[in-house]
């Protein structure tokens, strides 16, 4: 079976305000770093002392990110405690470059923890679009790690031309910064750096498996290309792509309202398109296994729906989404659908002018799509739960 691949996305908008129902799993931890970059050092100092610190910092942080992440026994709240060190310690040593390379510069602690914050935001952004999920991976450091050093390199070789290599190593710093606090989090909440998945219970088990279900007799019932020639997939890539939600649904849905805070009907409207999406997909991933010498679900993976369901189950609890699924985003899911959707069509159109290779990326992207299709519509299914008989808001 390919891997099941997302798409994250980044942004710099001011990091928004959660409500209880939707706090990030790294709240309080991130509210301790926040505290302590701010708590009064000096950071200025000589220049080599000041580069030589953060490449210090920087082996101690990666080193610390990597032992953590590869222990076989359950992580404590003192390796925890390290963790947001770490963190601290890195923003820190940064904050004294910039001290020393610009001498009338203002003390960067509040703007380097800010863009911590905001970091950490886009971060939960994706989660709530059910892009990623808490899950944190060796590989996520090697690239901050590696910036981290080149800028050092540069800062050292020549002192006179450092804002660009400030601002590369600020970036880096950040983005390794928000991994210790990503890895502390997760150890506090399971004991385990790597994730911290929910649960599964057989309350998701039960509606992943009557969504799926659903789908695959849609998909069998689904309208075909009145023109016998037409090309199956294309035209339910297509299809995909022409499905819209509900008129003032991307309002009422913007940011995630609490949980039962939207009526039944909004609940109905929103359902309905993301079954359509997730029935052209369903089509079109069905047509291209067809096509693929490789397809994507085999004997051994179980049938598409099995791969279907087990895709939708890891990002649900890897996001810890089961006792929020009212925090779920789900215009901006709906927008990564029509960029991904619309990148499928592309390969697929040059995967038939010869081109093999892409015919599976298109594969790949349309079963990514799926999957997260499925978590939007079991999603709408567990919040529809909260709703008492009438239909109306719990309040």
């Amino acid at each position: 079976m390919s891997k099941i691949i997302g798409v994250s996305e980044a942004t710099s908008l001011r990091a928004p305000r959660f409500g209880l129902s939707q706090s990030p799993l790294w709240s309080d931890i991130l509210d301790r770093v926040e505290s302590q970059i701010s708590g009064g050092r000096q950071v200025r100092g000589s220049g080599p002392s000041s580069l030589d610190g953060t490449a210090s910092a920087l082996a101690r942080a990666h080193s610390r990110f990597l032992v953590a992440l590869e222990s076989g026994s359950k992580i404590g709240q003192g390796t925890v405690s390290q963790l947001a060190t770490e963190a601290v310690e890195l923003v820190l040593a940064v904050a004294r470059v910039w001290g020393t390379f610009e001498a009338r510069a203002e003390d960067r602690r509040a703007a380097l923890a800010d863009q911590l914050r905001r970091r950490l935001a886009a971060h939960e952004d994706a989660v709530l679009a059910g892009e990623v999920t808490y899950c944190v991976w060796s590989e996520h450091a090697e690239e901050p790690s590696a910036a981290m050093r080149q800028a050092i390199a540069g800062l050292s070789r020549d002192s006179t031309a450092f804002e660009g290599d400030l601002l590369s190593l600020s970036v880096a710093a950040v983005d390794l910064a928000s991994l210790l606090v990503r890895l502390a989090a997760n150890a506090a909440a399971s004991g385990r750096g790597g994730e911290a998945p929910e649960q599964r219970s057989a309350a998701l088990d039960e509606k992943l498996g009557a969504v799926t279900a659903e789908l695959a007799a849609r998909s069998q019932d689904v309208e075909r290309p009145v023109n016998q020639r037409a090309d199956v997939v294309a035209h339910h890539l297509a299809a995909a792509l022409r499905v819209r939600l509900s008129h003032g649904v991307p309002q009422r849905f913007r940011v995630g309202s609490p949980d039962g805070a939207a009526d039944a009907a909004d609940l109905e409207g929103l359902r309905a398109a993301w079954l359509g999406l997730a029935t052209n997909e369903c089509v079109a991933v069905a047509a291209l296994d067809a096509q693929l010498e490789t397809p994507s679900h085999d004997g051994s993976s179980g049938s598409l729906s099995t791969v279907i369901g087990e895709g939708a189950a890891n990002v649900i609890c890897g996001a810890r989404l089961i006792r929020r699924p009212g925090a779920f985003r789900h215009p901006r899911a709906w927008r990564h659908q029509t960029v991904a959707l619309t990148y499928a069509l592309e390969a697929y159109v040059a995967g038939l002018r010869g081109h093999a290779p892409s015919l599976a990326q298109a594969q790949r992207i349309a079963l990514t799509r799926l999957v997260r299709a499925t978590v939007a519509i079991v999603l709408i299914d567990l919040r529809g739960d909260a709703l008492p008989a009438d239909g109306t808001p719990r309040r």
